[in-house]
């Protein structure tokens, strides 16, 4: 199994990063109201002004793995985005931009992230998980059944084609989406993800039964999960490296959803405004725990210089007074006598808590995904010390604190600016997710920051 799934060793982290590169650069654009699907995939109309539907969720994702040798199954810890705007969507683990989008249908240019299970041991050495890219095409029907019709290509052109039926049902208090799926894979396709490069397969396809549960726990709080058996064609069968008729996986997890109709039936117009944030930072040594207390250790010199864009997404949260933007963000990391320049594409969902006193102050975090095309030294030396190689594609934490200028100088023109400082952190979650390379540590950079909302 090793000697096999070392032939693939081309799929690096690069690889598995464009999907997020493609999504910050999407969630770049200003969406705005306008009909599209739900969070989740259920066609739901938007009026002019209403509040953009969007969540945020994470939870286990536990799977077979249908190769000879190593782990029968593995587990990851799986970050999830949920975005509907007028021109970008995230659903989960795919988004993409809509080409056209209307009551009955849709065309999207989609980019997905899947999976490709291998025994855990490998995971950080090999990276193998998938960005697939092409066109959907999708087909709503009034009694709650869509059509999907799929043309998909890896990063190095290996074809498949999906033909998807589903549907919505909601009984008191849950929602079901059972999916059937047939994919047509190119011998190519098969060749790489089933004979490992090293077999040769000829041409197939499979077919996937899939449910997706959401169950409303507490006001946005939700329980979302789903589980999928694919059942593989005779060609994928025929590789020696495989060992199962069948791959399954289940995904057990809870988010944050704007998703309780308010009188108008939906989320509401928002008072907030878009905002930009222009920060500088260093590079520390100190773990996250001490970043946040303010101890910074010794390390490089390194700086770093990052703007965000807040588009605000609600303006309360589980009914406490939080504010919710989506937050993309461009990073550049300086050349310095320990590394070479750095370029860090994050997306995450920010909260700010504004602490009711006669200055107003507020508490950030933010969760997310972090892509740099060049690992820092930090990264570099930690990993290397822990035995690890590096990943491009990390969690993305962002811990801050704030106050607004206005309040303090009593000049009414500064209202909408604020001075803070933060930290700012990738990581891989304790190596529990094959997404972020099966790593433990990663980076902190302390910050100061000025955010204007024009």
């Amino acid at each position: 199994m090793r000697g096999c799934v070392r032939g693939l060793a081309w799929w690096r982290a690069a690889g598995r990063g464009i999907f997020f590169v493609a999504a910050g650069f999407c969630a770049g654009g200003v969406p705005s109201g306008g009909a599209g699907p739900a969070p989740d995939g259920e066609p739901a109309a938007r009026s002019a002004g209403e509040g953009p539907r969007w969540g945020l969720g994470m939870g286990l994702r536990y799977a077979d793995v249908p190769f000879h040798g190593g782990d029968d199954t593995v587990a990851d810890i799986v970050p999830l985005f949920f975005y509907e705007g007028r021109h970008v969507f995230f659903r989960g683990l795919e988004g993409g931009l809509h080409a056209w989008a209307g009551p009955r249908g849709e065309v999207n240019f989609l980019a997905r992230y899947r999976f490709f299970d291998i025994p855990r041991g490998l995971q950080n050495e090999i990276r193998l998980d998938a960005l697939d890219l092409g066109v959907q095409l999708r087909r709503h029907f009034q009694s709650g059944w869509r059509l999907d019709g799929e043309v998909l290509g890896d990063v190095d052109g290996r074809v498949q084609g999906i033909v998807r039926l589903g549907a919505v049902v909601e009984p008191a208090g849950w929602r079901f989406q059972p999916e059937v799926e047939l994919r047509a894979k190119t011998s190519d396709f098969n060749r790489n993800y089933y004979g490992l490069g090293v077999h040769d397969t000829g041409a197939g396809a499979d077919a996937r039964l899939r449910l997706k549960v959401r169950r409303q726990v507490y006001r946005n709080l939700y329980l979302i999960g789903s589980a999928e058996a694919a059942f593989l064609d005779r060609a994928a069968r025929s590789s020696p490296a495989v060992n199962d008729r069948m791959e399954w996986e289940a995904f057990l997890g809870a988010g944050f959803f704007n998703l309780p109709a308010g009188p108008a039936g939906g989320p509401q117009p928002l008072a907030l405004r878009p905002y930009l944030r222009l920060a500088q930072g260093a590079g520390t040594d100190a773990t996250v725990l001490e970043a946040l207390s303010g101890k910074v250790a010794g390390g490089a010199a390194v700086r770093m210089t990052s703007l965000f864009y807040g588009y605000p997404l609600a303006d309360n949260l589980m009914g406490l007074p939080v504010e919710v933007y989506l937050t993309p963000g461009l990073v550049h990391h300086y050349a310095s006598s320990a590394q070479g320049a750095a370029t860090e594409y994050v997306l995450a969902v920010k909260f700010y808590y504004v602490i009711p006193l006669p200055w107003r102050v507020r508490i950030g975090f933010a969760e997310g995904m972090s892509y740099s095309d060049s690992i820092t030294c930090y990264e570099e030396r930690i990993l290397a010390r822990n035995g690890y190689k590096t990943s491009r594609l990390l969690n993305f934490l962002d811990f801050s604190l704030d106050v607004n200028l206005g309040d303090m100088t009593g000049w009414r023109r500064l209202r909408g600016w604020w001075l803070g400082a933060g930290v700012h952190h990738r990581s891989g979650i304790f190596e529990t997710s094959s997404m972020f390379g099966r790593i433990k540590g990663g980076s902190n950079f302390s910050t100061v920051y000025l955010q204007w909302s024009p």
